[in-house]
């Protein structure tokens, strides 16, 4: 044979293997891949992996991942299952993959904290509590089939250790498909106001600057301010963050009036209110008792600072 009637052969065999494996591809696409699957029962079947299966559809090939866990099945894995019940499929690529998840009824954080807020609240436990337990109980797993339900059959606080113990059972006492035991923390709070944004000195607070947040009474000191009345027009010395408690040291009432200013002088007698323009001659912030001389007598008056500008003569 020539070496060019054998090169001929080569090709021949080389674009007979690629018609075969184009062929074996385009076969493999009769069955298809589920990425996804959810279960709801104790098994994985050869359903929960494939679709459009020309047998065995119902074939068990394991256990299920336990409620609310999930289970990847990789290529190899795939592979391996495809080849050893003679299924005309193979992976595209190494990236394919099934995740299989185990259908569950979840009892949330907040279902659980309600329950223990409702306890502790029986026990005549008095006051504001942050109550806090271990990251493993933030969640109660059930079977799909199962009820979002729980109840607290034994609730005991310790008031010296700041903790509290508790059994549960879900999703009731009678069928306690889970029952555990937990001990937590109760921290008692205090609710503060705060700024909303932060606070640049000179920038005069209002409403609409505050908000609310609780705090462990341990973080509560003399000076935190916890009346939102006190902030309101104040101003900061220096900046305040957004979000923190405020001491009483960190406020300052802004400066209302300059010395040399004009301000609007007034004299309430009964109903009537009589007003003039006077010059300050102390400059202060609300509240402050300064000087001021009236530009029509001339006569200097002690005034107290209502307002931007507004003064009030001092009634004997």
């Amino acid at each position: 044979m020539t070496h060019t009637a054998k090169r001929t052969g080569q090709y021949f065999i080389l674009a007979s293997l690629a018609c075969a494996v184009m062929f074996s591809a385009s076969s493999a696409q009769a069955i298809g891949l589920k990425e996804h699957s959810v279960l709801t029962g104790d098994t994985i079947t050869l359903g929960d992996i494939f679709y459009d299966l020309p047998r065995d559809e119902e074939r068990v090939l394991g256990s299920a991942p336990r409620p609310g866990k999930d289970m990847i099945l990789n290529a190899r894995t795939l592979l391996r299952i495809a080849i050893a019940l003679d299924l005309p499929w193979r992976p595209s690529s190494a990236a394919d993959n099934v995740t299989l998840r185990r259908d569950a009824t979840i009892i949330e954080y907040e279902q659980i904290k309600e329950a223990l807020y409702t306890a502790l609240y029986d026990e005549d436990v008095y006051g504001d509590y942050e109550l806090s337990i271990p990251a493993q109980y933030h969640k109660i797993i059930l079977p799909h089939d199962q009820p979002a339900n729980m109840v607290i059959t034994r609730f005991t606080t310790d008031a010296n250790n700041k903790t509290f113990e508790a059994t549960i059972a879900a999703p009731s006492a009678e069928n306690p498909i889970q029952h555990f035991q937990i001990k937590g923390h109760m921290n008692a709070v205090i609710t503060v106001p705060v700024l909303i944004g932060n606070l640049q000195s000179g920038h005069i607070i209002t409403q609409q600057d505050i908000k609310y947040i609780k705090i462990k009474d341990r973080e509560f000191t003399r000076d935190t301010i916890a009346d939102a009345s006190i902030l309101i027009g104040m101003t900061a010395r220096r900046v305040i963050l957004a979000g923190r408690p405020i001491k009483t040291s960190q406020m300052i009432a802004p400066r209302l009036i300059e010395r040399g200013e004009i301000v609007t002088l007034s004299l309430n007698i009964g109903t009537m209110a009589l007003t003039t323009q006077a010059k300050a001659l102390q400059d202060g912030a609300k509240g402050d008792i300064i000087r001021v001389v009236n530009t029509a007598s001339n006569k200097t008056l002690q005034a107290v600072i209502t307002g931007t500008n507004r003064v009030s003569i001092l009634q004997h």
